[in-house]
C-alpha cells in the first residue's frame, strides 16, 4: 500500500501541473487573440472613418463694413436679394452696419438690424467697433459704448433671434449662444453653429484695439471679455473635436493684425507692438488661435470685415513657419458696397474653402448708384481667388481712446483671475441648449441713456 501511494503521488502531482499548465497556456492565448483582435479591430475602425460619406457641399455668404450711409441702403438690400437668388446656405455679416459718421441713436441702428433681417436667407451678424466701440464719439452721438453693446444685446441677440428668416427650409442648424452658460449670461453675441460637417463661430471682436483702454484704470469690459472668448475658443475646439468636424470657421469685426515673426519663434504672436499703439488687446486672441490649429488639424477660415476681399495665411508656428490650415478672409465693405464674397466650402476637394467675388449685375439700378458714388468701375459678376494679400480694415483717422475706463463704465463683477478660466468645465455643450427659429428683432427703441 506504501509502495502504491508512493507511485500515485507522482501522477497526481503531474496531472496537477499539466492542468495548471493547460489552464495558463488557455490564459495567455486567450490573450494573446483578444490582443490581436483589438489591433486588427483599430484599423477597421480608421478605415470605416475614411470610408464614411463626406459631407455634401455647400456655399455661404459673407458681408462686411456695409452700409456706411443712407445711400447704402438700397445697394445692401439689392446684395442681399442677389444672394437669395443664388444657392448660398446662409449668410455672415462680420460687423459694422454704420459709418463712424453716423450716430449710434436708437433708430438708426433698428433701421439697419431690421435691413439684415430683411434677408431671405437666414443672416447671422457679430457687433463690430462701429455699433458700440466707437459710439462714445461726439461724430456717433457720445453715447456711453457698453450700454450700446447692451442694446444690441437687446435687439440683434435676444435669446433666439436670428435675423432673416428662420432655418426651416433654408439652413439647417441651431445657434447656440454664449450666453446660454450660466458664468457668461451677459454674451448673447458670441454664438456657434454647425453645418455639414463645419463648426462656424461668431465673435464678438471690435476693431478698435479690441476696446482696450490706453489710459490707467481697469480695463474692466475688455478683460472680461477677453477671458469670455478664450474660454469659447476653448470649447468650440473640443465641440469641433467631438463632432469629427471637416473645419472650422471664425467670424469676428477685426483684423486681430498678425504680422511676421521678428527672429523667429512666436514674436509675432506675441508681440506688444509698442510702438504702434501700447498695449496690443489683440495678442491674447492670435495666441488662442495658435493653440486651435495645434489641437485641429484641420482647415480653419478667420472671417473679419474689410473695404476689400483679401486673403491669406499669416498665422506663424513656434518656428516662425505659416500654419498652413490657417486662412484669414476679409470682406467687401464701403464704398464697395455691391459685392460680396461666396464662400465654397467642399470636403471633396483638398482645399476645403475656396472665395469668389460677387458682382450686383451691371444693369441693376443699386449696382449703377453704387458705383457712381465709389467712383469704380463695372467688375465681373464672379472673379473666383483673388490674388492673396492684406489691407488693414481699420478706418483712416480712427486712434484709441485715451479716457480712463474706470471713469466711464461700472465694474462688471466677472473675475478675471486665471482660476475663473480653469474652473469652467471643457465641456463645450455645459449649459447650452439648441436656439429655435429665429423671429425679428424688436424694433421698440430704448429710452436714451446716454447725455448730449
Amino acid at each position: 500500500m506504501l509502495k502504491l501511494r508512493r507511485l500515485r503521488a507522482p501522477c497526481h502531482t503531474r496531472s496537477g501541473l499539466l492542468a495548471v499548465c493547460f489552464a495558463a497556456l488557455a490564459l495567455t492565448t486567450g490573450s494573446t487573440l483578444a490582443a490581436a483582435s483589438q489591433n486588427n479591430a483599430k484599423p477597421a475602425v480608421k478605415a470605416a472613418a475614411k470610408s464614411a460619406p463626406k459631407p455634401p457641399p455647400f456655399d455661404f455668404a459673407v458681408l462686411g463694413n456695409t452700409p456706411f450711409g443712407n445711400a447704402e441702403v438700397p445697394v445692401v438690400r439689392s446684395v442681399l436679394t442677389n444672394i437669395g437668388d443664388t444657392q448660398a446656405a446662409f449668410v455672415v455679416h462680420a460687423g459694422n452696419i454704420k459709418d463712424v459718421a453716423e450716430s449710434c441713436r436708437d433708430e438708426l441702428i433698428t433701421q439697419r438690424l431690421s435691413l439684415l433681417a430683411s434677408s431671405p436667407k437666414p443672416l447671422i451678424y457679430v457687433p463690430g467697433a462701429n455699433d458700440w466701440a466707437d459710439c462714445q464719439r461726439a461724430s456717433e452721438g457720445s453715447y456711453n459704448p457698453v450700454e450700446r453693446l447692451d442694446f444690441l444685446r437687446d435687439h440683434a441677440f435676444n435669446d433666439d433671434a436670428l435675423l432673416g428668416p428662420g432655418p426651416v427650409g433654408y439652413a439647417q442648424f441651431d445657434i447656440t449662444r454664449q450666453s446660454d452658460m450660466a458664468r457668461f449670461r451677459q454674451y448673447h453675441e458670441n454664438v456657434r453653429w454647425f453645418y455639414r460637417g463645419v463648426v462656424f463661430v461668431g465673435l464678438n471682436l471690435p476693431g478698435n484695439n479690441n476696446n482696450y483702454r490706453s489710459a490707467g484704470g481697469r480695463n474692466g469690459e475688455y478683460e472680461d471679455r477677453v477671458i469670455a472668448t478664450r474660454v469659447w475658443l476653448q470649447h468650440a475646439t473640443a465641440y469641433a473635436q467631438q463632432k469629427d468636424a471637416i473645419g472650422i470657421v471664425i467670424v469676428a469685426q477685426a483684423d486681430p493684425e498678425f504680422e511676421p515673426a521678428r527672429s523667429g519663434g512666436l514674436g509675432g504672436i506675441f508681440s506688444e507692438r509698442s510702438g504702434r499703439r501700447g498695449i496690443d488687446g489683440y495678442k491674447d486672441f492670435r495666441a488662442q488661435l495658435l493653440r486651435l490649429a495645434n489641437r485641429f488639424k484641420g482647415p480653419i477660415l478667420l472671417i473679419d470685415s474689410g473695404k476689400t476681399m483679401r486673403h491669406t495665411q499669416p498665422l506663424r508656428d513656434a518656428h516662425g513657419a505659416p500654419v498652413k490650415s490657417f486662412t484669414q478672409l476679409s470682406s467687401y465693405g464701403s464704398p464697395t458696397a455691391n459685392r460680396w464674397v461666396r464662400v465654397r466650402v467642399d470636403p471633396r476637394t483638398p482645399q476645403l474653402f475656396r472665395f469668389e467675388s460677387v458682382t450686383l449685375p451691371p444693369n441693376s439700378a443699386a449696382a449703377a448708384n453704387a458705383q457712381r458714388g465709389s467712383g469704380t468701375a463695372p467688375a465681373a459678376v464672379v472673379t473666383p481667388n483673388p490674388e492673396p494679400g492684406r489691407t488693414s480694415a481699420s478706418l483712416p483717422g480712427v486712434t484709441p481712446y485715451a479716457a480712463p475706463y474706470s471713469a466711464l463704465y461700472p465694474p462688471s463683477g466677472l473675475a478675471t483671475g486665471a482660476s475663473s478660466v480653469s474652473s469652467v468645465s471643457s465641456d463645450p455643450n455645459q449649459g447650452v441648449t439648441p436656439i429655435g427659429p429665429a423671429r425679428a428683432p424688436n424694433t421698440a427703441t430704448h429710452p436714451a441713456a446716454h447725455s448730449r
